[in-house]
């Protein structure tokens, strides 16, 4: 069996560990791996002649990746969830205890189990390399740091820099981590070798290297938050009321890691251990990790896929255009100049080129604002940008993405004087983010080359982007846009060309079905509020105000042409849509008031909602919340059932994470099918069935739902 440790000691008693787990890219702590560690351990607690350790990654930009999510989806119950960090610690806290000092260096990922195995060295030292990120993620899996995170950060740096770290998952680079005494050293890349050597030898001279860590720790601010309970008691209450703005109680880890740090702070740290042990058995152990373990798997497998099964190479996109520079065309111009690929965004007049810039602009000013960037950053990617109202600089581009209005004649001028001017080989895309991309290309002299990239607004927060091929675009092409959206930081899924896609085809019937139920005398908070509380980000009424009431209702007449009856709109929704003076958000009004903080409901709202449902008769809905629940979800559940009949979207699992990334549905249910899987198909069956006859044939079981039923099978068979 192949070792993953390989242990040196020189001449002068220093010891040197290096971490190379054979068969793989990353290091992970496995069973095995921890096993091994112990076994080197207990022979170094008996050499007398080693007088320190420094514990490396032979993984490029890797130090450990952190735990085998393999060995942790394994894990079935609470009490065997609850052993394996009992022994995970066990073997970390050997290092802990070892006779000399111990370095730990950090040139690449350090994460959950790497840092924490860090944690138990006795020095930490880092690089500035670009790929060196440490932090605990596992909340992000549903759990909490099971070998000691809890415990050893807190009393490392404190608790106001070891909350943020623990319970947003979120890493840090190396030279933060130098800031915020995570580590006692951060050091070039270049020169690692000669750095550590360095450290060692001031270590075992005695330098005081801690100096700036006991700064953090000691004081008087420190001493009124953390070091007495009344102080600690109010910091923790604090941080859980900010925890709960941004992450709802359904999503119990970080709420579970701020209890175990109140209940062990102070506390010896074997108790600590055991406390944290337990936690993350139950855990692990429970529907919202298996649930998030398995989305986990999903990315890792979406980080893999390039969009077509052929092995084919294409020349990299360095050089991208922007056609239309409003909201949408300002934030897709941003991400070109986050990545360091410099655009060229054009528009009809100068104001409008303005507002992008502007648009542009205003992002960077936030994220300077939350320090993400600095001045010097910004302005070196401002002037990745440039403008004009007409096509100078387009001709050396080799990729232009058009975000103009939603009207086939006008795109369809546009690509005819843009083909006019780019080379034969640049990459023209669509925005569009309904229509049929194979329809568009139609007019196009060199289909093969064109596509849909349909990015989700706002463009530079939503991480979700559909990249549609026609009937005639090249895999060539396909590949090459899957590969830009990567580098733009966003994921990728490829989806077939048809009315809608794929997210706005589930989106729109959903957002409709809100509508009819207004018309059956439901109030918009009580339909808003079902569906909040079952984990939505928002609730329909309130997306369709987000989106614009002039943008939700154009998608729905268009979904409507392609799919018939089953997708009307609702004539309470025509009506809102009628009255111009309704838009939505961005407007100031729609079916909510917008502006100093308040969101009560629009007047004219109120007096078209008090026509239809007076003069409509009233539907009785017992047990009302469910229903509502059941109505919008099981609308999405049979549409969706349809698009994998159709093969719009390659499987459920790309499906459950298109909707979790584009339309926020809650990540704890583990996505719509999965979801669909839980309340079981003939249960769905029945239901739609039962609203089939009640509210008509929009509900009637698609085919495919049916095929399971008699198959006896599921979603994710």
């Amino acid at each position: 069996m192949d070792r993953a440790f390989d242990l040196n000691i020189d001449e002068s008693g220093c010891a040197r560990l290096v971490f190379d787990l054979p068969g793989a890219k990353v290091n992970k702590l496995t069973m095995r791996t921890l096993d091994e560690i112990e076994g080197i351990v207990d022979s170094l607690r008996g050499m007398t002649a080693v007088r320190a350790l420094s514990i490396f990654s032979r993984k490029r930009d890797v130090f450990i990746a952190g735990a085998d999510i393999d060995e942790i989806a394994g894990i079935t119950d609470a009490q065997q969830g609850a052993e394996k960090a009992a022994y995970g610690q066990k073997i970390i806290d050997g290092i802990a205890t070892l006779p000399f000092p111990t370095i730990a260096v950090i040139n690449g990922a350090c994460l959950g189990g790497g840092l924490e195995l860090a944690l138990a060295c006795d020095y930490r030292i880092a690089t500035d390399n670009v790929k060196t990120t440490i932090g605990l993620p596992e909340v992000t899996l549903g759990i909490i740091p099971g070998f000691g995170g809890t415990q050893r950060l807190p009393r490392l740096i404190g608790l106001k820099r070891s909350l943020p770290l623990i319970l947003t998952g979120k890493p840090v680079d190396g030279r933060r981590a130098l800031k915020c005494g995570l580590v006692d050293a951060c050091v070039p890349n270049e020169f690692l070798e000669e750095k550590v050597a360095d450290f060692v030898q001031g270590v075992l001279k005695g330098n005081g290297l801690h100096a700036h860590q006991q700064r953090q720790t000691h004081g008087l601010k420190n001493f009124l938050l953390e070091r007495n309970a009344v102080g600690r008691g109010l910091f923790l209450y604090l941080a859980k009321k900010q925890i709960a703005k941004k992450v709802k109680s359904d999503y119990p880890a970080p709420y579970t890691a701020i209890d175990v740090i109140r209940r062990t702070y102070g506390l010896p740290l074997d108790k600590g251990l055991a406390i944290e042990a337990e936690e993350f058995g139950k855990l692990v152990s429970g529907e919202v990790s298996r649930n998030l373990i398995k989305l986990f798997y999903t990315r890792e497998k979406m980080k893999k896929d390039r969009g077509v099964r052929q092995d084919i190479s294409y020349p990299p996109l360095n050089a991208a255009g922007v056609l239309g520079a409003g909201v949408m065309g300002g934030g897709i111009s941003w991400l070109f100049t986050k990545a360091d690929i410099p655009v060229r965004l054009k528009d009809l007049d100068w104001h409008a080129i303005q507002r992008g810039f502007q648009t542009v602009s205003g992002i960077y000013a936030k994220l300077k604002k939350l320090r993400k960037f600095d001045a010097r950053e910004i302005n070196l990617r401002m002037h990745r940008l440039t403008g004009g109202i007409d096509y100078r600089g387009f001709s050396g581009l080799d990729f232009v993405l058009e975000a103009v209005v939603e009207d086939p004649a006008v795109k369809a001028s546009v690509y005819s004087e843009l083909e006019g001017v780019v080379s034969e080989n640049a990459i023209i895309a669509t925005n569009t983010s309904t229509l049929p991309i194979s329809e568009l290309g139609e007019s196009l002299k060199h289909p093969e080359r064109f596509i849909g990239m349909h990015f989700f607004n706002p463009a530079n927060r939503m991480p979700l982007v559909e990249v549609i091929p026609g009937d005639r675009t090249a895999p060539e092409t396909t590949a090459a846009v899957v590969d830009l959206a990567k580098r733009l930081g966003k994921t990728p899924i490829v989806v077939k060309s048809a009315p809608g896609f794929l997210v706005n085809r589930l989106l729109l019937p959903y957002l409709n079905e809100a509508f009819h139920l207004l018309s059956e005398d439901r109030t918009a908070q009580q339909i808003d509020k079902a569906i909040y509380e079952f984990g939505m980000p928002m609730g329909p009424l309130r997306l369709v105000d987000e989106i614009g009431i002039d943008v939700s209702y154009k998608a729905a007449r268009i979904l409507n042409k392609a799919y018939g009856s089953r997708m009307d709109p609702a004539p309470i929704f025509a009506d809102i849509y009628e009255t111009k003076s309704l838009t939505g958000k961005n407007g100031g009004k729609g079916i909510y008031l917008y502006g100093d903080g308040e969101k009560n409901l629009s007047p004219e709202f109120i007096e078209i909602y008090e026509r239809h449902t007076a003069t409509g008769e009233r539907v009785e809905m017992p047990d009302s919340e469910r229903t509502i629940r059941e109505r919008l979800l099981l609308t999405m559940i049979n549409e969706a059932s349809r698009c994998l009949s159709e093969g719009i979207i390659e499987s459920p699992d790309y499906l459950d994470m298109a909707l979790i990334m584009g339309t926020g549905f809650p990540a704890f249910r583990g996505g719509l099918l999965r979801y669909a899987d839980k309340i079981g198909i003939d249960k769905i069956i029945k239901t739609l069935q039962a609203f089939e006859q009640k509210y008509g044939m929009r509900f009637q079981p698609s085919e495919y739902l049916m095929e399971l039923s008699r198959n006896q099978s599921e979603f994710y068979a």
